[in-house]
């Protein structure tokens, strides 16, 4: 294996780790936090994009579906963090294919 092969190689898994790593710690920090009194209080002023985000999360979507947490924002942000591994899996997947 050439070096420049090698590492890309390296890097690639460090990447991978970093953002693998990230997504435990914080889904971690979620369980912890979820079902104390250490959830964050979300300002729910009377604008428009408070009442477009209060709608997004009182959707079924994040309080039925997709619901390991009881605070519908950590459901929010576990699929929207999942959403973005799955493209840039996708992407990695990608270029090493376009590579060979």
């Amino acid at each position: 294996m050439p070096r420049t092969e090698k590492s890309t190689y390296l890097n690639r898994v460090k990447r991978w780790l970093i953002i693998i790593g990230t997504f435990v710690i914080v889904q971690l920090i979620f369980m912890l936090v979820d079902g104390s009194s250490l959830k964050p209080n979300i300002n729910d002023s009377g604008n428009l994009f408070a009442r477009i985000g209060r709608g997004i999360l009182e959707s079924r979507l994040f309080t039925e579906w997709i619901a390991p947490y009881s605070f519908s924002f950590f459901n929010m942000f576990l699929t929207v963090h999942l959403a973005v591994i799955l493209i840039l899996a996708i992407c990695e997947i990608y270029s090493i294919i376009k590579k060979k």
